[in-house]
């Protein structure tokens, strides 16, 4: 057998392996994938669906090798591409129509007025085809109510692209960008946890009925703090309560964590070994207002990700969120 059948049969087997389903009946999309296609490719939702339903259907395709795809997946051309959405702009062809992102763009978040009139957030959500958007309210220097609408990089790529096509909706989009501790807890893995990797069997979920906690949108929720917000007047600030004798923590320490120095003077949680622990406060965060006032506190720099909390006099753990720096 030669090399080019072999590894064509290799990737046959591997592709069949991936997707249970035998026909388009059987297969489920989970709508986090149509969504990333859709803003990947600027294609609409009925069309993302077509594409990745004929994509993982077709047993033939070829696939990268995951040694291959852990060599290019942090170059600035793989950016924003999960493996399977990176073979499929390879073998389509497939010219992006998107602005060009860089890697530090891909992170980036900003912030778009909402007005009653334009734009609206109707206006909006047809543009980006997408009824999933995140929005926040708040008020001005005035007292007067506002609201935005949260984008990564690449919705505000998108949403400006369509608008330079469209003949029908003008107007100027003002943008603020903004540093954010990104949020993003797996509900089908244990992704992001503090200490493990959750790719590793033994963390892998055992059945379809095992509940991750918490998850994305769960409140209260409690958060470990081991710095400046485990001190009550730095986190009442944050958090624009008036008196920080409101703020009531308990001591606790969280598992699988280290901490390290960057910038010469700040301390930062990562990941640590077996064995080894941080000692903090926990504050139980009552609303997704106080969970986003202490994103934009931490800044992009750090990410939420979930952790194992152990309370003073207690032997069981309690899951729960902290910041991990990036």
């Amino acid at each position: 057998m030669n090399m080019d059948l072999l590894s064509a049969c290799e990737s046959l087997a591997s592709n069949v392996l991936q997707c249970s389903a035998t026909d388009t009946f059987d297969l489920q999309i989970p709508e986090s994938d149509v969504e990333h296609w859709q803003l990947l490719f600027q294609i609409t939702r009925a069309e993302a669906i077509d594409e990745i339903r004929d994509w993982r259907l077709d047993f033939s395709r070829e696939s990268l090798s995951r040694s291959a795809w852990d060599a290019i997946k942090e170059s600035d051309f793989a950016i924003g591409f999960t493996k399977e959405s990176y073979e499929y702009s390879l073998a389509r062809g497939w010219k992006l129509k998107r602005h060009h992102v860089t890697s530090t763009d891909n992170t980036g978040k900003y912030l778009l007025r909402i007005e009653e009139t334009l734009p609206s957030i109707a206006t909006i959500q047809d543009l980006l085809d997408t009824k999933k958007l995140d929005f926040v309210s708040g008020l001005d220097d005035e007292g007067n109510s506002v609201q935005f609408c949260y984008m990564s990089a690449q919705m505000r790529s998108l949403l400006l692209s369509r608008l330079a096509s469209s003949d029908s909706v003008q107007f100027r989009p003002n943008f603020i960008r903004v540093s954010i501790a990104a949020k993003d807890l797996s509900a089908d893995s244990r992704h992001p946890t503090l200490g493990i990797d959750s790719t590793l069997p033994q963390y892998r979920l055992q059945s379809n009925a095992e509940s991750l906690r918490p998850s994305q949108n769960e409140y209260p929720v409690p958060y470990f703090f081991y710095s400046t917000l485990a001190e009550q007047a730095i986190l009442a600030r944050a958090l624009g309560i008036s008196n920080h004798n409101d703020i009531k923590y308990q001591p606790a320490t969280v598992a699988g964590a280290a901490l390290t120095t960057w910038a010469g003077k700040y301390r930062g949680l990562v990941d640590g070994g077996y064995g080894d622990e941080v000692d903090g406060m926990v504050y139980l965060v009552k609303s997704r207002e106080e969970e986003e006032a202490l994103r934009i506190y931490e800044t992009a720099k750090y990410e939420v990700v979930r952790c194992a909390i152990y309370f003073k006099g207690e032997a069981q753990s309690h899951m729960g969120l902290t910041f991990r720096l990036i």
